[in-house]
């Protein structure tokens, strides 16, 4: 058996030289990146080429404050992230205003923010997605007037977590986006971004525009924010897409301290749904029976998912990753696994706990057998499969599945 693929990367006759093995090995298979490395979802810049669909979208999707509760590593940042990207259909500002908002507790330095906290965390936020979705459509700038510029500098120099002078010369200079992107919110994505002529006026006019008055409270600076969204620009609503819980020290190991968290934002949710600001948590399990008990009114006038994985949902997480790093090439591992060996993805997804990152951790540990045992040349052999599997069964992690109520459910 020739160890060349087929056809795959004709142009690779071997690995590249002066390359670590495994990064070697996926290049001669004709993986352009590792799509299995990033277990963090929400620092993985290709985060939006791999989404899968789920049925906790429809749930979470729509004028209406929802939650959606997975373990760690079950997608939650995934959804938030193709919650999104839905946002951004086509060139005009008829549909939501997606915030993304991950508490910052380490500027904060506790895990029981008050509400002011909440709310500049929140206008910060808001900016960066204003300044970025801006960038991207600067025709919304053009069309306004003086007035209405005038608004867009002023929430931007309150809120962006740098002077705007700043990062207009870094797009000036780079006469591209991605810098920003990459400094602002890697997971930012909206297609058909303007061309360096239209991004250049776009940097002089909004350099143009008369700088605002002093920073004002944060509920102050909050509000502005939201009218400019809805009323000046003409947002159908604004979701403020609430993630991260998991994610922090501060409270991933304490549900309770999950729920004091966002005791004083809770608050609001149902005043702001009547303002059309809806919240959308996308929350990790444990914290779900906390949060019905203390704030039970909301939760009873909102809808609610668990996200639950199937093997063949789990095994199209691994076909998406390959297709993406293939450049389209093949979507399957069993185009670069021996003849003998078929349905890799389903063996894995069977293999782990039913979670997108336990088959994304499986999935590399079976590159890594490949790669100590044959080194960065070969297919992916049955040998590197069992022993993969192997593996994980003894390092399984103790991860917390459901709490009550397994499946996706909607309350109105």
């Amino acid at each position: 058996m020739s160890a060349t693929p087929p056809a795959l990367t004709p142009e690779i006759s071997g690995p590249p030289a002066g390359f670590e093995p495994l990064r070697a090995w996926l290049e001669w298979l004709g993986l352009r990146f590792d799509p299995f490395g990033p277990l963090d979802a929400a620092s993985d810049p290709r985060l939006g080429e791999y989404l899968v669909g789920h049925g906790a979208f429809a749930r979470t999707w729509g004028d209406w404050a929802s939650w959606v509760f997975a373990p760690p590593g079950g997608g939650k940042t995934a959804l938030r992230v193709r919650t999104s990207q839905a946002c951004w259909v086509g060139q005009e500002t008829n549909h939501p205003f997606p915030i993304p908002y991950i508490p910052p507790f380490l500027s904060w330095g506790h895990a029981s923010p008050s509400l002011d906290e909440h709310l500049a965390a929140l206008a910060r936020a808001g900016a960066v997605a204003l300044f970025l979705a801006l960038a991207h459509r600067p025709h919304w700038l053009f069309r306004l007037d003086d007035e209405a510029r005038r608004s867009v500098r002023a929430v931007l120099d309150w809120n962006l977590p740098g002077p705007l002078g700043g990062y207009l010369d870094r797009c000036r200079r780079s006469k591209n986006l991605e810098p920003l992107r990459a400094t602002l919110d890697p997971t930012f994505v909206l297609p058909d971004p303007p061309d360096e002529a239209t991004l250049l006026r776009w940097c002089g006019v909004l350099d143009a525009a008369p700088a605002g008055e002093p920073r004002p409270a944060p509920a102050a600076r909050w509000n502005s924010l939201c009218g400019l969204l809805l009323d000046t620009l003409g947002f159908r609503s604004v979701y403020v897409l609430l993630d991260g819980l998991d994610a922090a020290p501060e409270t991933i190991a304490d549900a309770q301290a999950m729920a004091d968290c966002l005791g004083s934002l809770m608050e609001l949710v149902g005043d702001w749904a009547g303002q059309r600001v809806f919240v959308k948590g996308f929350l990790p399990i444990e914290a779900q029976s906390p949060l019905e008990e203390r704030f039970a009114p909301v939760f009873a006038n909102t809808h609610t998912a668990t996200i639950c994985w199937t093997p063949a949902l789990l095994a199209e997480v691994i076909r998406r990753r390959v297709y993406v790093a293939s450049e389209g090439a093949f979507g399957s591992l069993d185009a670069i696994a021996s003849p003998g060996l078929r349905d890799v993805e389903t063996i894995l997804a069977k293999a782990v706990l039913p979670l997108p990152r336990e088959v994304l951790v499986l999935t590399r540990r079976v590159l890594e057998e490949h790669v100590g045992r044959q080194g960065s040349q070969g297919r992916i052999q049955e040998e590197d499969v069992d022993a993969a599997i192997q593996w994980y069964s003894a390092h399984t992690p103790p991860i917390i599945l459901e709490s009550g109520n397994l499946e996706a459910r909607s309350q109105a």
